[in-house]
């Protein structure tokens, strides 16, 4: 009887590490999939941020270019101090 209990407790014990294994695999998919998301997101963001300044330079003229420039800078600012203001509250 002491065999058959083994065996059963084994059992359990290995259906509950592949259950943890596969769970494990699916967060670990999970988690680089939004790491490339991220990193993807970043770029855009950045090639975004200097294509708009090639934008301002290219239908302003040349003596509006640094205001414009500081009013879109200041704007960037603003948003990206409001989502980190956003992150800290979350926490």
């Amino acid at each position: 009887m002491s065999e058959t209990e083994n065996l059963s407790n084994t059992e359990e014990l290995s259906s509950e590490t592949q259950k943890t294994k596969v769970s494990d695999l699916g967060e670990n998919f999970k988690k680089g999939v939004f790491v490339i998301a991220m990193l993807l997101l970043l770029v855009a963001t950045f090639q975004l941020y200097f294509s708009i300044e090639r934008v301002i330079e290219i239908w302003f003229e040349y003596q509006y270019i640094p205001i414009f420039r500081a009013v879109y800078n200041f704007i960037v600012l603003l948003v990206s101090l409001y989502i980190i203001r956003l992150y800290i509250i979350k926490r």
